[in-house]
């Protein structure tokens, strides 16, 4: 369990870090979201390509049990990545960030109805914990604009889809090591995502801008190796709710960020707004306490 919360912690880090990067590209280079998402993936998809003979295995074509998480996961991911990126343009990554704890709920429900996993009162009550302290988090210093809000909820609905097909993909290659299982299937879904986003190539105005996305690209393959191995040791909702402690670090990411006067839309909060958003953030780690003492879940 250890290693899980470590693994997620490090996605939760390094996601933050990417979102900031995509903030400032945006903001620096006045691109379209749709032109950052076709960047980063076929940036990502060379990566892929050029590692997959280091990760493939022979046995993994005695099974097709990973083709359809693999599908699931890559279309609902890049509804979600584009949606998170929509959003970054009516709000700032400090704040949107935290709301993707949203899809907490949705994996709680999704595990239970779909799933038939049982969870404990205590770890429902950390799933809302979480919940109500990205809401709290992202709404310190005033509200975000529904035009954000409605983004960031297609992005949690998307995420969550993906996050619990993640978890069927790298279990699908159990007979690997796991951070072989977890960098295969990095592999496989973004090499997937890189040839998708290769069909908007030829209509995209600002292709020179691919080495320019290195930083989100790098940042956020990186945060994925992290994060499946996470789901795969802890289950989506564990993980989800690990990663959730991205918002405490979004904070700390943010003012940094404004002390060095690094251009990426974030503003200093007043001293009363930094305080409700640390305690907000406290809230969110108080739930992945909480949900590790509720036990693990179990068919219902």
């Amino acid at each position: 369990m250890a290693a899980g919360i470590i693994l997620g912690l490090m996605a939760a880090t390094l996601q933050a870090l990417s979102y900031l990067f995509s903030a400032r590209f945006g903001l620096r280079h006045q691109a379209s979201p749709v032109t950052l998402l076709v960047l980063m993936h076929v940036w990502i998809g060379i990566v892929a390509l050029l590692s997959l003979p280091f990760l493939w295995h022979p046995q993994i074509l005695a099974s097709t049990d990973w083709l359809l998480p693999l599908g699931v996961m890559t279309l609902s991911y890049l509804i979600a990545q584009l949606s998170l990126f929509q959003s970054l343009r009516h709000a700032e990554s400090s704040r949107v960030s935290p709301l993707l704890g949203l899809k907490i709920l949705v994996l709680i429900l999704l595990g239970s109805s779909w799933q038939g996993e049982h969870y404990s009162l205590l770890q429902w009550g950390a799933a809302g914990l979480c919940a109500l302290g990205g809401v709290w988090l992202s709404r310190c210093g005033g509200s975000i604009p529904w035009q954000a809000s409605g983004w960031i909820a297609l992005a949690c609905v998307g995420y969550a889809l993906s996050d619990l097909s993640v978890v069927y993909l790298v279990r699908a290659f159990d007979q690997l090591p796991l951070l072989q299982a977890a960098g295969l299937s990095v592999a496989l879904s973004y090499l997937l995502c890189g040839l998708g986003c290769l069909l908007f190539w030829p209509r995209l105005r600002q292709r020179r801008l691919l080495l320019q996305s290195t930083p989100v690209a790098l940042s956020w393959l990186l945060a994925m190796i992290c994060l499946f191995s996470c789901f795969a040791l802890l289950g989506a909702v564990f993980g989800g709710i690990v990663q959730s402690g991205r918002g405490l670090i979004s904070i700390l990411l943010g003012l940094l960020v404004v002390r060095l006067g690094w251009s990426a839309g974030e503003r200093a909060p007043a001293f009363a707004v930094l305080v409700q958003r640390m305690l907000a953030a406290g809230l969110m780690l108080l739930a992945i306490v909480l949900f590790a003492l509720g036990g693990n879940p179990g068919p219902a």
